[in-house]
């Protein structure tokens, strides 16, 4: 075999030289090239749709004589001292307080967020709350604090008020059908029955017609 030349020798250590880079560099990027692949391309965030805010819902309040007025309790004192009727309009009362003797008195005043509050021309008070069902609180007359509890009625039961030339007569008229009234005409006196059917009463001898007391009236 002869010998080669420095230039053939020169030529296949080139060679061989560029083979070894190559492989070099092929070890070298694969396994930049295989975790590339492995993580994949980023998935950009997500945004969780906008949440609806949830509405509450709707108390239903308790049913008030504002919501089905007008009405009329009727009830006594704790001590049956008295007998009384409070009727509510909207946002007025009227309430009307009698011994069925001598003793009564006429109130007129407000309605309003369940309560109530009243006052007679002659100072007397009465103060309390209201239910769709029944009405209950404190009263002053003449001078006594009494307490008193009512209830829801519904005609004829009611109260009821006439005037004359000589007379204002008041009337109450219970659930069952009883009556308690006075006659005023500066004596004060039991008041004569009423038909609260016809609403009419005889007064010394002269018809009269009764109202039928809503609530909203002014005396």
């Amino acid at each position: 075999m002869g010998q080669r030349s420095p230039l053939v020798t020169l030529a296949a250590t080139a060679v061989g030289l560029v083979g070894l880079l190559v492989v070099n560099s092929t070890q070298t990027d694969a396994p930049a090239a295989v975790q590339t692949e492995a993580a994949g391309p980023t998935s950009a965030p997500t945004t969780p749709p906008p949440t609806t805010p949830t509405t509450a819902a709707p108390t239903t309040p308790e049913q008030t004589p504002a919501a089905q007025n007008p009405v009329v309790y009727v009830g006594r004192t704790a001590g049956r001292e008295a007998t009384l009727a409070v009727a509510v309009k909207g946002a007025k009362a009227v309430a009307y307080v009698c011994d069925g003797r001598r003793v009564e008195a006429w109130l007129t005043g407000t309605f309003a967020a369940g309560k109530l509050v009243l006052r007679s021309r002659t100072g007397e008070r009465l103060t309390g709350v209201a239910t769709a069902k029944a009405a209950s609180g404190e009263l002053t007359l003449r001078g006594r604090s009494l307490r008193f509890t009512a209830t829801l009625a519904g005609p004829p039961a009611g109260l009821y008020r006439a005037k004359n030339t000589t007379s204002t007569i008041g009337w109450i008229v219970l659930p069952d059908g009883s009556q308690v009234g006075i006659d005023n005409d500066g004596t004060p006196a039991a008041a004569p029955p009423l038909d609260p059917a016809t609403r009419s009463a005889t007064v010394n001898g002269a018809a009269v017609t009764a109202q039928a007391i809503a609530g909203d009236e002014t005396f």
